[in-house]
């Protein structure tokens, strides 16, 4: 007649409570990890987004009717939480040529960002 041996029947309930209780302080640690990831990623979308509206913007400025670029350029526009603001400078950096800047402006986590794009676009 075999006796079983209790030892090998598996875990307690005191050794699984210690294990959650491990598992859960490293998870823990590893908690401000995650919350700064979030963070830079929400950050890293609305750079993106703000260079795909400022290229947008520039690609519009260097097709448009050379008589209603000054006129589309004076105000700026809102999208969502970036702005974009158009310059026009006549004959810079030489007569003939103008320069065209567009900025995007955004504020994050109280901090001001801005992307600038600049190109020249001759007179006709």
């Amino acid at each position: 007649m075999k006796l079983t041996d209790r030892r090998n029947g598996g875990f307690t309930l005191i050794e699984l409570l210690v294990s959650l209780v491990i598992f859960l302080v490293a998870s823990m640690g590893l908690l401000p990890l995650l919350i700064t990831n979030l963070q830079v990623n929400q950050g890293n979308g609305l750079h993106s987004q703000a260079r795909r509206l400022a290229g947008e913007a520039l690609a519009t400025m260097q097709v448009v009717d050379y008589a209603e670029l000054a006129v589309t350029s004076r105000l700026p526009s809102l999208h969502g939480t970036i702005e974009l603001q158009r310059n026009v400078d006549t004959d810079q950096p030489q007569a003939g040529l103008s320069r065209l800047t567009v900025i995007a402006r955004w504020e994050q986590a109280g901090k001001q960002h801005s992307y600038q794009l600049q190109s020249f676009r001759a007179m006709p």
